[in-house]
């Protein structure tokens, strides 16, 4: 069976088609491409000054840990206020934060520290932003296309992924590795003139101040919902064990391939270029196959690519395993982000995506630190196949304990529930901005 909200007149890049959306979608292409080269600068940078593995993970660690503790907050702040007016101003403050950031690195006074400090606030702020980000893509498309939407959401994410981290790697040979955060920087200007003009449901909607019980509430429904407590789990465990590694590919492009410019590039995108090829399949077959299977597949190839990078000891191998690491990523995330934004509540929609990306941003700086200290100790390729084999056998245990069966369940009996055709809070035709420019 295919996912609840699979139509046969919907065509895969019909959300596209909508005006609003795909002036998002494109300034979030542009924005999410500045952020990876920030992403792939930082551990470069790092290694550059200190030469070691822990320290990478340390910087990784104090650049993701915000998220945990400000996710929810950003998860109200979606429920209760305009949405499109706080991302303009989080976007906005993002931009100082790289400003900052390049004058640290241009100044020749970057340390692990003060790298740490910044990527700390600069986490603060997406932490905060992530969840009225994600909530708002809701409410670009009617319902029959949020899947169409979700899924070209996270290519345009993983297109992003691609080349933001081989913009950085020519970037640093052209210019030098500060020029990468200028360029991040201007990058959320295309961001905030876009979402500045958009005009959504929320705009005009008004929550009653929560009570205290709001955040509690949202924690029990994720519990007692199979579909999102696997999401959930899933995440956390793949964000700690595999999506680690993506911090650690300057070291390998360092110490065991020696590689710079456009190679290191290469290297470092490889995983977005993967998602990128994979793309037009999985618009194609995702309405015919069910979730939870995409979901248990998608995860066996991601832990099992993780375990070829450590292994391999060519370039060029190590390459085709990340574009296979990326490939099952794309697969995972839309899996993931379409099954919550299909079963969520939509009064907990914010809630509910801010505890799934906590999850997300809890595994992975502790992922982080630790994969670093281990790898300071036994070695950045042990370390590495060893996070991949756990990776593999926590989702055999996860198919033979039932979590991927019961997510379907829980997929399909909301999916059958009458659909009026729009969902609360969605633009409707007959709205203001609603096909405008």
């Amino acid at each position: 069976m295919g996912d609840p909200l699979a139509s046969t007149d919907v065509r895969p890049l019909d959300p596209l088609r909508e005006p609003q959306y795909r002036r998002f979608w494109l300034a979030a292409f542009v924005s999410n491409t500045g952020g990876w080269m920030q992403n792939a600068t930082i551990p470069y940078v790092v290694y550059q000054i200190t030469g070691r593995a822990g320290d990478v993970g340390i910087a990784g660690f104090f650049h993701y840990v915000p998220f945990v503790l400000v996710g929810l907050l950003g998860g109200s702040l979606a429920d209760r206020f305009a949405r499109r007016r706080l991302l303009v101003v989080f976007q906005l403050a993002q931009a100082v934060v790289a400003v900052g950031l390049w004058a640290v690195v241009a100044s020749g006074s970057a340390t692990t520290a003060n790298l740490s400090a910044l990527g700390f606030v600069s986490g603060l702020l997406g932490g905060l932003n992530t969840p009225i980000w994600q909530s708002f893509v809701s409410e670009l498309v009617p319902r029959r296309l949020l899947l169409g939407a979700v899924t070209l959401n996270s290519a345009q994410f993983n297109a992003s992924r691609a080349l933001g981290p081989f913009l950085a790697g020519v970037t640093i040979v052209v210019w030098g590795a500060a020029a990468s955060f200028l360029l991040n920087a201007v990058s959320f200007v295309v961001v905030v003139v876009v979402v500045a003009t958009i005009r959504v449901g929320s705009d005009v909607r008004r929550h009653e101040r929560p009570d205290s019980t709001g955040i509690g509430e949202a924690f029990r429904y994720v519990r007692r919902t199979p579909a999102i407590a696997t999401c959930c789990a899933a995440v956390g465990l793949i964000a700690g064990l595999g999506s680690s590694l993506f911090n650690f590919l300057p070291v390998y492009g360092e110490s065991e391939f020696s590689v710079t410019g456009a190679q290191l590039g290469l290297l470092l995108g490889a995983s977005g270029i993967g998602a990128v090829i994979v793309t037009p399949v999985l618009l194609g077959f995702q309405h015919r196959v069910e979730g939870a299977r995409r979901l248990a597949a998608a995860m066996t190839a991601y832990g099992a690519s993780v375990v070829v990078v450590g292994a391999v000891p060519t370039y060029g191998a190590a390459v085709a395993a990340l574009l296979v690491f990326g490939a099952s990523y794309l697969v995972i995330a839309a899996t993931m982000n379409t099954t919550i934004q299909i079963v969520v509540r939509e009064d907990l929609r914010g809630k509910v995506i801010a505890i799934y990306l906590m999850c997300l941003t809890g595994g992975l700086p502790l992922g982080l630190l630790a994969w670093g200290q281990v790898a300071d100790v036994v070695g950045l390729r042990v370390t590495t196949v060893a996070a991949g084999v756990t990776l593999v056998v926590v989702t055999v245990v996860f198919a033979l304990t039932g979590r991927f069966r019961a997510m379907a369940v829980d997929a399909r009996s909301t999916g059958a529930r009458p659909d009026p055709g729009s969902r609360p809070g969605a633009v409707t035709p007959t709205q203001p901005g609603r096909g405008s420019r």
